[in-house]
């Protein structure tokens, strides 16, 4: 990840709190692969110049037996050639169903943190780009 990712680098993502610096990155990806240790992603296609990459990706996981695919959108800033934020823009519908009906996962969504989306700090602004017309 010190190759990619600036030191300084910010994670935001549905379900999580914004997480900030390399070492919370780090533990950040070590509850996902928890959670879902299978996952892999397939990128469909991405823009970007030396300032701003988008990336357009399917990431998909075995929730026990079943097979679950969410699309998602990257929005990642550069700076000195690194990622400084990564914003993941996804529905996380897809993936509630799946958890929940198989208990022998519940216990590792508490431990994975994206069991505690009410502690994200997020508004649906900062999923939409939209601001709050009463914040204006």
């Amino acid at each position: 990840m010190p190759g990619i990712l600036h030191p300084d680098i910010v994670l935001t993502q549905p379900l999580t709190a914004p997480v900030r610096g390399m070492a919370a990155a780090r533990e950040e990806f070590r509850r996902i692969w928890r959670l879902l240790p299978d996952l892999r992603v397939q990128v469909d296609r991405w823009r970007g110049d030396s300032e701003m990459v988008f990336i357009e990706l399917r990431p998909r996981a075995h929730v026990t037996r079943d097979l679950i695919e969410w699309p998602a959108i990257d929005r990642i800033v550069l700076r000195d050639g690194k990622a400084i934020e990564r914003m993941t823009y996804f529905d996380p519908l897809p993936l509630l169903p799946a958890i929940l009906k198989h208990p022998s996962l519940w216990r590792r969504w508490c431990i994975s943190g994206a069991a505690r989306p009410w502690r994200t700090g997020h508004r649906i602004a900062d999923y939409t780009g939209q601001a709050n017309a009463t914040e204006n």
